[in-house]
């Protein structure tokens, strides 16, 4: 037989259900708490259970751990939200007296985060994002109960009930298997393991050589103290990489993992996107608050026709551990058909500016040149050392390897770098470092442009186009090595934004 129902129950159940979840006061307490009440507590046994004793050697750090949680608690009860027609206010500060409300008509994005040991409490962390504050700061968060959540999701998709929906979710096997062969991160742990080992290999035969230059037939103390360090620097040069090349891998299983499950959904004028196998996330975005979409591709990825697509929109992926995905990867031929399904209003795309062949020279020149340099160091070690030619050759040959690519890179960038405009967008194609960006902007999203030239581009006729927008961040699209004049005759007044 259920209890009923008091006014006085009813009383608690509503004061706890208007703040934050229970595990959010582990939050509030100070991060050294632990290092104090673990060697407490476990001298609890020392004492055999003996609690007066145990209270009496250390009252003072119970009284600082007790002092800590309360103040902890003191300010989970302050900080407290309600549910309004129009949006969320909430409560901060000592009694609640610093109050914020944000909209549900100015919401930029809604996002949850659920890591595992939420999830075991049945909780989760909550992120809600305006335009109001162009800083990297985000305008509500608390971690709430999932039940909390759900509320609160429905009061911000409310506006979309009933609405169509028209979903699209990256095929498992594909996403796995394209992440593998044209991820940047797994190409870059081959060439950085390559380059460790050879490192490895050179300093441990440099100290071997030099103490048995010392030795002369007879091992002196100084020389068995050599002979540990010969060993130790090397094996910490290649711990170090090992180290590093797995934190690079953790990095590629965590981002492959964080996009699992992966479904984008709009409804009216909203996107809700779910994913996450380990650490579960939920996001929903406002279409007409969507700053631009971002096509990437690396080298790889573009001989192969295959892309993702990151989409800027105030607060999605900005949080630790989540992504600007709108599309994590797919063929192009896909994505294309995802994006008139899930974004139809970014219209069609126009080419009005490209350069072409005849500028290759202008993007590889300073690239060949870095070639050199690796090449250049190499000589000079192996002219002042006068041995280890071979793993000086390897290692000139492994540093080499990344500046041939980016030569291979921007041939293909002087084929791809182009802009233009097609009625309210505008189409931005350019290459930075060794990735290719196809950004789609809506003219009303963009805040500043400029032309600026070099003293030698003012000589070769070329310029570079600088194009603004603002998130939490000021963004700055660069488009180099343009047409001056060809650029002048597009007509960029139509942006409508401050005059060139």
């Amino acid at each position: 037989m259920t209890e009923p129902k008091t006014a006085e129950t009813g009383s608690l159940r509503a004061f706890l259900g208007r703040r934050q979840h229970p595990f959010k006061i582990l939050g509030y307490t100070s991060k050294t708490l632990w290092l104090l009440a673990i060697p407490i507590v476990k001298n609890i046994a020392v004492y055999r259970f003996d609690i007066r004793g145990w209270i009496s050697s250390y009252w003072p750090d119970i009284i600082m751990i007790l002092s800590m949680l309360g103040f902890a608690v003191f300010r989970w009860l302050f900080v407290f939200y309600r549910i309004e027609e129009d949006g969320i206010t909430a409560h901060f500060g000592p009694f609640g007296i610093m109050r914020k409300k944000v909209y549900f008509s100015e919401i930029t994005s809604f996002s949850t985060v659920q890591g595992y040991v939420y999830r075991l409490v049945n909780a989760c962390v909550m992120y809600i994002e305006t335009n109001a504050n162009s800083v990297p700061k985000t305008d509500l968060k608390l971690v709430l109960s999932e039940k909390s959540v759900d509320k609160i999701y429905s009061a911000v998709t409310a506006v979309s009930e009933g609405e169509v929906r028209y979903s699209v979710s990256p095929k498992k096997s594909e996403m796995l298997i394209f992440s593998l062969i044209f991820s940047s991160t797994v190409s870059g742990i081959l060439l950085f393991a390559a380059f460790t080992y050879e490192l490895y290999r050179l300093v441990g035969q440099e100290l071997e050589t030099q103490l048995f230059e010392r030795v002369n037939g007879k091992i002196t103390e100084l020389d068995q103290k050599y002979l540990g360090i010969s060993r130790i620097v090397p094996d910490s040069i290649l711990l170090l990489g090992g180290l590093i090349a797995g934190g690079w891998l953790l990095s590629f299983v965590s981002n492959l993992m964080a996009h699992w499950n992966f479904t984008v959904t709009r409804r009216g004028g909203q996107l809700i996107m779910t994913s996450g196998l380990i650490t579960r996330r939920r996001s929903v975005l406002s279409r007409d608050k969507i700053n631009y979409l971002d096509i990437r591709q690396t080298l790889l990825m573009k001989l192969r026709h295959i892309s993702s697509v990151h989409v800027c929109c105030t607060g999605y992926g900005v949080h630790r551990g989540q992504s600007s995905a709108l599309i994590p990867i797919t063929t192009n031929y896909e994505m294309t058909a995802s994006l008139r399904l899930i974004v139809p209003d970014h219209g069609r795309h126009h080419v009005g500016l490209r350069t072409g062949k005849k500028d290759t020279a202008r993007f590889i020149v300073m690239p060949v040149l870095c070639c050199f340099v690796p090449v250049a160091a190499g000589s000079i070690l192996k002219i002042l050392l006068d041995r280890w030619h071979s793993e000086i050759n390897i290692l000139m040959l492994v540093s080499t390897l990344p500046l041939m690519w980016l030569v291979a890179v921007k041939a293909m960038a002087s084929r791809l770098t182009s802009v233009g405009m097609t009625g309210d967008t505008c189409t931005l194609c350019y290459c930075r470092g060794f990735e290719y960006h196809k950004v789609i902007i809506n003219t009303r999203n963009i805040t500043k442009t400029e032309v600026t030239q070099s003293f030698i581009q003012k000589f070769g006729g070329t310029c570079t186009l600088k194009i603004y927008t603002d998130s939490e961040r000021r963004k700055v699209h660069k488009i180099s090595k343009l047409n001056y004049g060809e650029l002048m005759a597009l007509g960029w007044e139509q942006l409508k934004v401050p005059e060139v």
